[in-house]
C-alpha cells in the first residue's frame, strides 16, 4: 500500500480511484441503503425465516446513483478476476448485472450478462438462463442480499451447467446467516460490500 501523500502533494496529485471507492462511494452507498432500503417490523424472508428487519436493496439498486455506486464497487472486485460475464438470479440481480455491464463498458473492458430463473420456463426455448452465458469460462455471480445463499447457489449451478467457472460471488449485503460458510464449503470465493451489522442500529444487532 502506498504511503499517504502530504496535504500539499495531494492537492496536485490525481485522485486514487481505489481510495475514492472505499471511502466516498462506499460511505454514500451505505447512507442510501440506510435511508431507502432498511425496514423494521416483522417480515418473512424468501428463505422462509422470519426477521425483525428487511433489506430491500432494490430501492437502492433501482436508483440511478445507487446503482452507479454499487457498479463501481463491484467493478473493483472483479476487475482482477479475468471474468468475461456476470449474472445472477432474477429479479434481485437484474439491475446489478445491467449496471456492472454498463460500467465495465465505460472502462473499456465490457462484460456480458446473463440472468437465471429459479426454474426453466415452460414456453419458448424452455431455458433457465437468459442472456449471454454460453461460451464464457470465468464468470461472477451477483446478488443483492445474501441470507441462506440459495439464490446465488442456484445461479452458480446454472452457470456451471454451461461449463463456466464461478470465480466469485458478490453481494451488496450479507445478512450473516451462514451463507459465507456454505460458499466456502462449496469452493466459491465470496465478498459482500456490507455485512448487516454495518447497517443495523447497535441495539438490533
Amino acid at each position: 500500500r502506498r504511503r499517504a501523500h502530504s496535504a500539499a502533494v495531494a492537492r496536485h496529485a490525481p485522485p486514487d480511484p481505489g481510495a475514492r471507492l472505499k471511502s466516498s462511494d462506499r460511505d454514500q452507498l451505505r447512507h442510501m441503503l440506510l435511508e431507502r432500503s432498511m425496514r423494521f417490523g416483522e417480515f418473512v424472508l424468501s428463505s422462509g425465516a422470519t426477521s425483525s428487519y428487511y433489506i430491500d436493496v432494490r430501492k437502492t439498486s433501482l436508483h440511478p446513483q445507487g446503482l452507479d455506486w454499487i457498479s463501481r464497487l463491484f467493478w473493483e472486485l472483479v476487475v482482477g478476476e479475468d471474468v468475461t460475464a456476470v449474472g445472477g438470479l432474477t429479479m434481485g440481480a437484474d439491475p446489478l448485472v445491467a449496471g456492472l455491464m454498463l460500467h465495465s463498458a465505460r472502462q473499456g473492458r465490457p462484460l456480458d450478462g446473463f440472468l437465471v430463473r429459479r426454474s426453466a420456463k415452460d414456453h419458448g426455448t424452455r431455458g433457465q438462463v437468459e442472456g449471454n452465458l454460453a461460451g464464457h469460462r470465468r464468470v461472477a455471480i451477483l446478488d443483492d442480499v445474501i441470507t441462506s445463499g440459495e439464490s446465488a447457489l442456484t445461479a452458480a449451478e446454472a452457470a456451471e451447467s454451461y461449463r463456466a467457472q464461478v470465480v466469485r460471488i458478490l453481494a451488496v449485503v450479507d445478512r450473516n446467516q451462514g451463507a459465507a460458510q456454505v460458499f466456502q464449503q462449496r469452493g466459491y470465493p465470496f465478498t459482500a460490500l456490507f455485512t448487516v451489522n454495518e447497517l443495523l442500529p447497535a441495539e438490533r444487532e
